[in-house]
């Protein structure tokens, strides 16, 4: 007897219905695994967009053009010195139009150490000068400002953190000192306009913002420019937003001899890295969870095919071929696989639902320690992402398969006289 595929699914369906029990348990830990692996995933992307996002929105835009000495001496060495900053910035920044995407924007700082003092004690910091108007177009820093108001002349914004070391307060005066590139010393006095609670560590620590007009007074006219930031329009994807920077990235290096054009990729190399290593984990997590499932839907076919013999020697009796028998399990089993994966899909797409509306707090759990390139507030909020759901479907179907082909081999070989005792 030649049965059709339809006939061999219709009864395979009917055996899983049948078993509801056992189908439902191990469909069950199969949809437990799937949707873990979802939503972990989709934590993981939210994780590395955020810390993207920070470094392009406080730190460097999503490219960051620098003198080709700039890598080689800076943090090293003080920005300051004229062998790494950028030559003629202003014929570069009237070509960038042509060669950026519509809707990109730019603007220029320097970059450079000083020692702020209020004048009982000093630490180190980190300058930035600023075009106040122009910077707030390719950064979020200004709406960091929690009390008093963005940069100006002879105001200053510091980290809240600095603020607090340095025991100051909006209107105090403090004292702010560069070393020269000629190795002299200046210092200007400039009032704390505003104090901003800035999500990275680091800049919250030692960063002051201050005016082009004041950081000429304090290091000499003209002011060298250490950096171009530039913000290129967003993108749904990490990757997709990673790929643009670098190729942005690649075709300004090639119009600007001498510049080095520090996409947000190339930046976060290393951090991209570790990204790998976490989404191989994430593997590891899934594979573990589908072993078990394995493991269940091994013994849900089994247990099937021994409670079944008499009905396998009557499907022989009938002409049922080896091979159709042994197609019959590994249907059931995939049936289950496609069920739980199903179910794991859903499950799934509920968690990142709940992770892209509303996300996971994490900045209490860790107080003031230094998170590196995480914010301080940290809010993960998740990631749709389609080729996780792909994988956790075809993953969830392929290992049930997997697990029925033992006992489904071991059904085929029944002799029909042997299944036949047991009527």
């Amino acid at each position: 007897m030649k049965a059709s595929s339809s006939v061999l699914f219709r009864i395979a369906a009917r055996n899983v219905l049948r078993h509801r029990r056992r189908t439902l348990i191990t469909a069950i830990v199969l949809t437990v695994g799937i949707a873990v692996f979802i939503m972990f995933q989709s934590l993981l992307a939210g994780m590395d967009r955020v810390t993207i996002d920070t470094a392009i929105d406080y730190d460097s835009g999503s490219i960051s053009l620098r003198s080709r000495e700039y890598q080689e001496f800076y943090p090293g060495s003080d920005p300051l010195f004229k062998n790494i900053a950028i030559k003629e910035p202003k014929a570069i920044k009237d070509r960038l139009p042509a060669l950026l995407p519509k809707g990109s924007t730019w603007t220029q700082r320097t970059r450079f150490y000083v020692q702020v003092s209020n004048w009982i004690d000093e630490t180190p910091a980190l300058a930035f000068a600023v075009e106040p108007e122009k910077d707030k177009e390719v950064f979020k820093t200004s709406s960091t400002v929690q009390s008093g108001a963005w940069v100006s002349p002879a105001k200053a914004v510091i980290g809240l953190d600095l603020a607090k070391d340095l025991g100051v307060r909006i209107g105090d005066l403090i004292a702010v000192t560069a070393i020269l590139p000629d190795g002299s010393l200046n210092a200007i006095e400039l009032e704390v306009g505003g104090i901003a609670d800035l999500p990275l560590f680091s800049l919250s620590q030692q960063a002051i913002y201050l005016s082009a007009q004041d950081a000429k007074a304090l290091v000499g006219a003209p002011l060298p420019v250490t950096e171009i930031d530039i913000r290129i329009p967003p993108a749904s994807r990490l990757d997709a937003l990673v790929a643009q920077s670098d190729a942005a990235a690649s075709a300004l290096e090639k119009a600007f001899s001498g510049i080095e054009a520090m996409s947000i990729g190339k930046a976060m190399r290393d951090y991209l890295a570790m990204r790998n290593m976490k989404s191989k984990f994430a593997y590891i997590v899934v594979v573990i969870v589908l072993l078990i499932s394995a493991v269940g839907i091994f013994n849900t076919v089994l247990m099937s095919m021994y409670s079944r013999i008499r009905e396998i020697g009557v499907l022989a009796a009938y002409g049922l071929e080896p091979g159709q028998i042994k197609r019959l399990f590994s249907l059931e089993g995939m049936l289950i696989g496609v069920i739980g994966s199903a179910g794991g899909v859903l499950l799934g797409a509920v968690f990142v639902w709940w992770l892209t509306s509303r996300g996971i707090a994490f900045g209490g759990m860790f107080g003031n320690l230094d998170l590196g390139n995480l914010p301080k507030n940290l809010l993960i909020k998740g990631e749709w992402n389609p080729l996780a759901f792909i994988q956790g479907f075809s993953f969830g179907v392929l290992v049930s398969w997997l697990a029925s082909l033992m006992p489904a081999r071991k059904a085929s070989h029944i002799e029909v006289t042997e299944a036949l005792r047991f009527v």
